[in-house]
């Protein structure tokens, strides 16, 4: 499968023509763009998203819930080495997780805004 490739938040282009993104690095696109994806703030499907808002007074739902997304991901076997660490000063919160997929393992290392 291929998808478009995205770079800060806008659709990468070269030469006028859209760039693709396929195996590894799609998925990892998609990992990327599921944690940065709001509870119902998706306007196509409002069940798509990982609840904060909620999952800031309860860490076992958030972990819940982002594990969740995360193995709904297409070609994603596994989620391991899972951690969350909340940061109430920022209101941020950092995920870190191997991701075994079809094409190979994924570090993730992504710190989210809730603000």
């Amino acid at each position: 499968m291929t998808d478009i490739k995205i770079e800060n938040n806008r659709l990468a282009m070269k030469n006028g023509d859209f760039i693709l993104v396929d195996g590894i690095d799609e998925i990892k696109q998609h990992i990327i763009v599921a944690l940065n994806t709001f509870y119902k703030d998706w306007i196509l499907d409002y069940t798509k998203g990982v609840d904060y808002t909620y999952g800031m007074r309860n860490t076992e739902f958030l972990e819940h819930d982002v594990k969740k997304q995360l193995q709904g991901i297409k070609n994603v076997q596994s989620v391991n080495n899972f951690s969350i660490d909340f940061d109430r000063e920022t209101l941020s919160i950092k995920i870190t997780a191997e991701i075994k997929t079809k094409y190979g393992r994924i570090d993730i290392n992504e710190r989210i805004s809730t603000n």
